[in-house]
């Protein structure tokens, strides 16, 4: 996935799953992830919405309903992303965040991101 972050704040790694209205995306962190990073890596993961590399800038504006929902104690996940509404510019993500080794989701929540073309 091709993001200006730099090592150690690039989390979303590969495009596993691709559809019109969902992605799902492989993940890593470097050490056990906050929900900060869970919530950067979920706005990180919305790249793969634009296969034609349309977005120049993307901004997280918002950050809502996160929950934690199962104990955090891998570096590596699955997010499923969903689109949402959107308004100009500002695109809504509903996510999901399963271990990749057990498959039990984590995190869930909705962000906001508003991108320029």
């Amino acid at each position: 996935m091709k993001l200006p972050h730099g090592k150690y704040l690039l989390f979303a790694k590969d495009l596993v799953e691709h559809t019109e209205k969902y992605i799902v995306v492989d993940c890593s962190f470097p050490m056990i992830p906050t929900l900060a990073m869970f919530l950067e890596a979920a706005a990180q993961c919305t790249v793969g919405f634009d296969r034609e590399e349309n977005v120049k800038m993307g901004y997280l504006t918002m950050g809502k309903d996160i929950k934690i929902l199962n104990n955090i104690n891998k570096k590596e996940y699955f997010f499923k992303i969903e689109k949402g509404a959107h308004v100009a510019e500002y695109h809504q993500f509903n996510f999901e965040v399963l271990c990749k080794e057990t498959g039990v989701k984590v995190v869930s929540g909705t962000l906001t991101l508003k991108t320029e073309i």
